[in-house]
């Protein structure tokens, strides 16, 4: 579990790091950076850790055509890995709301 925080943690200074360097480098206000930013990484991590999204979907369509069309999915389900890439970009939207309540 103290690994899974800490790369959690991690993963939240980097992407905060590098949306303030986004920021920066585009000469663009910070907090705006930082939530679409936050929202797109949360977004990218959710599909990143789901089943049922469009990488999974291609990787059936190949095995049913290797398969000659034989192949019957059974469990269809949708399943969330709860990552600490998903975590730590939950918490950067996180650093976002604390650092728009005191900027």
């Amino acid at each position: 579990m103290v690994r899974y925080i800490a790369f959690a943690l991690l993963i939240t200074a980097i992407e905060v790091a590098v949306l303030f360097l986004v920021s920066l480098y585009f000469d663009a206000n910070l907090l705006t950076t930082m939530f679409y930013g936050s929202c797109f990484l949360i977004l990218f991590a959710f599909l990143m850790g789901s089943s049922g999204d469009i990488f999974t979907k291609n990787s059936e369509l190949a095995v049913f055509n290797t398969l000659l069309g034989s192949y019957k999915p059974r469990h269809e389900k949708f399943v969330l890995r709860i990552s600490p890439f998903l975590t730590g970009s939950i918490l950067c939207l996180v650093v976002y709301v604390v650092m728009e309540y005191y900027m």
